[in-house]
C-alpha cells in the first residue's frame, strides 16, 4: 500500500527560514494526522475562544497551498531511500486519509 513507512514533514509556515519546522512520523497516515494537527493548531491561534474547532478539506487545502513550504519525505523500501514529494501528493493522501476516518 505504500502508507506504512517512515515519513518526515518539512513545513515552513512564515516567508522567514527560521519558520522551517521537520516532524517525522513512522508512517504516511500518522504524517497526514500531523498536517490536519499544523492547521489544526493554526486555527485554535485565530479563534482561541472556539471551544469546537470545525473545518472543511477545502480549508485544510487552502492552507497547504498559502504555506511558503510543505513537502514529506517518505521511505521507499524498493530502493532504500526516502522519495520527496510535493504539496499536490501530500493533499491526495490527507484526502484519502480523511475520507479513511469519516467512513469509520
Amino acid at each position: 500500500s505504500g502508507m506504512g513507512h517512515h515519513t518526515i514533514v518539512l513545513a515552513q509556515f512564515t516567508a522567514k527560514p527560521s519558520s522551517r519546522q521537520y516532524s517525522d512520523y513512522e508512517t504516511v497516515e500518522n504524517a497526514m494526522d500531523g498536517v490536519c494537527q499544523m492547521y489544526e493548531q493554526r486555527l485554535k491561534q485565530l479563534n482561541p475562544n472556539r471551544r469546537k474547532i470545525t473545518y472543511d478539506i477545502s480549508d485544510l487545502f487552502d492552507f497547504v497551498d498559502k504555506l511558503p513550504d510543505l513537502s514529506a519525505l517518505a521511505f521507499d523500501p524498493k530502493i532504500m531511500a526516502y522519495v520527496p514529494h510535493d504539496k499536490k501528493w501530500i493533499k491526495d493522501k490527507v484526502f484519502t486519509h480523511l475520507k479513511k476516518q469519516a467512513a469509520q
